[in-house]
This record gives structure tokens, C-alpha cells and sequence, in this order.
């Protein structure tokens, strides 16, 4: 095959350009920063919001009263598990 490449090579640096690449750059960092600032915007807002929530939820379901209490195991008290009377009931 017979190709005379400085030919080509001339033929290409003489076309002209379809598009300006003097700006190209510019141009992708700005569109880099652009969107790395609304994602930032949004799911920052959107965080902070979710872990509102589960803090509110957290705290809510922390102030329901248990409603079982346990029994004082403390030997002063008036029901005590200690008590001579309820060691004593399950004897035989």
C-alpha cells in the first residue's frame, strides 16, 4: 500500500476545525463544579432531613412510659423479691 503519510498529515493540520477547543477545559470544569454543587445542595438537605426525623422518632419512642416496672430488689422496699415472704411461697 502505498500511502504518503506527510501528505496526510499536511491535509489535516490545513482542515479546519469543527469545533473551538481553545475553551474546552473551561467549559468541563464548569460543568464539573456545577453539578458537584446542586448534588451537594440537595443531599445535604436531603440528610439532614432524614436524620431529623429518625432523632424525632427516636425520641418520642424513648419518652412512651414501659408500663412494666421492675421489682424494687432492694430489701428495704415494701415488695421486695427478697422478702421472707415470697422466698418462702414456693417451698414445698
Amino acid at each position: 500500500m502505498n500511502v504518503d503519510l506527510d501528505q496526510l498529515l499536511t491535509r489535516l493540520r490545513d482542515a479546519e476545525t469543527d469545533h473551538r477547543l481553545d475553551e474546552l477545559e473551561r467549559r468541563v470544569w464548569e460543568r464539573i463544579e456545577g453539578d458537584r454543587l446542586e448534588t451537594a445542595r440537595v443531599g445535604a438537605w436531603g440528610w439532614r432531613v432524614a436524620l431529623a426525623a429518625a432523632t424525632l422518632c427516636v425520641g418520642i419512642f424513648a419518652a412512651i412510659p414501659d408500663g412494666t416496672r421492675a421489682r424494687a430488689s432492694s430489701p428495704f422496699a415494701i415488695h421486695s423479691s427478697f422478702a421472707p415472704s415470697t422466698l418462702l411461697e414456693d417451698g414445698p
